[in-house]
């Protein structure tokens, strides 16, 4: 190309890169090496085959994309699509098919990019860590009250709190608080809820100003995700948020003596909750960074589902899973989640309690799950609660520990004969269970493997009697 166009090799693999972009007389004796048109060289249309790619190189996608975060550099992406344009543009076109065939959209992605952040690093983010134990000595070792928290947001950050109008919003009832920097930092509370929901938001907001961040939402819990970054930073004040309002030092020591008792106690977990004035969410997910950090139980996971009053359907609205992708986790696929999971019994039990006139007291249970056709066993211990300010939802919290030698010596309770037993599985269309009291949905999907297998066995036997 370079002896046809009369162009120095160096400049053409600059071209090449988007370093450069020639003047039209060079752009001429590319065209004439290449027996085209000037015409057809700057046009911006692309014939069909490369629409698809011509789309993305001129969108802001890459931009979107969190490549950097993960160590990827955007302009060797651009140069794998340049060197084979075509099976690039296949195999994207196969991408987009199935993200269309699941839903999935940009949050989809960075909810996933995120979850495999935390995973990669077992949860635990040691710089936050420094920063909340820098933060409580400077206040003498405080238990962060609610109060203290808004005296430093309002005299160190200029704060000011007001509540959230329901009666003149009522479609705002399960957000939770808005923040409006303009109007003075201005943050409005939503007065339903809870002292934990409280202490979060309150130290949530002080985390934002500790890590000095710009990129943030301003609305919560509202899922709008504009970009990577705020979700990222978003986690980030969450994380530092929970570390500031559950001390590491302190919580070790409780979860070595919980987990040195010969019964397991739901009473004990109440009591933390108390304790640290947290919400079991956040009682569950520190877990999940003091479990691996410092007792080396690394193969766990944390669920959360989201169940309407009155209704037989359970969301999974979070999931993190360490060392491995643990079972039970996500399906896009619209299969009902096998109904003997403790974090779906809690939720109905929650329901039922409900409904009796029994009130919103949380339901706190523990059970031993094993997988049917696999080795694996998990503690699991579940905690059901209403979902305020949310109306007419509840939310069940579950962290799973997987079961092995290591974890019984770690586990004292876990001998305990009272805690429940069940066979379970991922979903009722993939399991073979026959007469399950629980199935919601007939076995079809495992069916249809059975039946697939079956014909490649008959055709295997045809093969060797011919």
């Amino acid at each position: 190309m370079s002896e046809k166009s009369g162009l120095s090799v160096s400049y053409l693999n600059e071209i090449e890169k988007g370093k450069k972009y020639p003047k039209p007389e060079k752009i001429t004796k590319l065209a004439d090496a290449l027996e085209t048109t000037y015409e057809e060289m700057v046009s911006l249309k692309l014939e069909k085959k490369l629409a698809l790619l011509g789309d993305i190189i001129q969108s802001n996608i890459l931009n979107e994309l969190p490549l950097e975060f993960f160590g990827v550099d955007s302009n060797k992406i651009l140069t794998i699509l340049s060197e084979a344009p075509k099976k690039v543009n296949a195999f994207l076109s196969t991408l987009l098919e199935l993200s269309r065939n699941t839903e999935l959209r940009n949050e989809h992605f960075y909810h996933t990019a995120l979850r495999s952040y935390q995973e990669l690093n077992f949860n635990y983010f040691i710089d936050l860590e420094k920063l909340a134990v820098e933060y409580r000595k400077e206040k003498d070792g405080s238990m962060m009250k609610e109060g203290e928290i808004k005296n430093v947001l309002q005299s160190k950050y200029g704060y000011n709190f007001q509540e959230l109008d329901l009666a003149q919003y009522p479609e705002l009832i399960s957000i939770r608080s808005v923040l409006y920097p303009k109007k003075g930092n201005l943050l409005l509370i939503n007065p339903n809820l809870s002292l934990a929901q409280r202490r979060f938001i309150f130290a949530r907001e002080l985390s934002f100003n500790l890590l000095d961040v710009k990129v943030r939402p301003l609305t919560f819990s509202y899922n709008r995700i504009r970009s990577f970054d705020e979700l990222h930073n978003n986690f980030r004040a969450s994380y530092l948020s929970v570390s500031l309002l559950i001390d590491e030092a302190r919580f070790k020591d409780d979860i070595k003596d919980f987990f040195q008792t010969k019964k397991f106690d739901s009473k004990r977990i109440d009591k933390l909750l108390t304790k640290y004035q947290v919400t079991p969410e956040m009682l569950l997910h520190r877990l999940t960074s003091i479990l691996p950090k410092f007792f080396g139980i690394r193969s766990l996971f944390f669920l959360r589902f989201n169940n309407p009053r009155q209704e037989d359907y359970f969301s999974l609205s979070k999931e993190l899973h360490l060392s491995k992708k643990h079972n039970p986790h996500g399906n896009r696929l619209g299969e009902h989640y096998c109904r003997r999971w403790v974090a779906l019994g809690v939720l109905k039990e929650l329901n039922k309690n409900q409904k009796s006139g029994k009130g919103n007291k949380l339901v706190i249970r523990a059970q031993v799950s094993k997988y049917l056709g696999s080795e694996n066993e998990y503690l699991c211990i579940s905690i059901a609660r209403h979902m305020g300010p949310t109306p007419n939802v509840n939310s069940s919290v579950t962290l799973g520990l997987l079961v092995n030698k290591d974890l019984r010596k770690k586990v004292v309770f876990l001998n305990d004969l009272s805690i429940k037993i069940r066979e379970v599985n991922s979903t009722c269309e993939r399991c073979p269970a026959e007469n399950c009291k629980d199935r919601v949905a007939e076995s079809f999907v495992i069916n249809n493997i059975n039946a697939k297998e079956k014909v490649k066995g008959a055709l295997s036997n045809l093969e060797s009697s011919l």
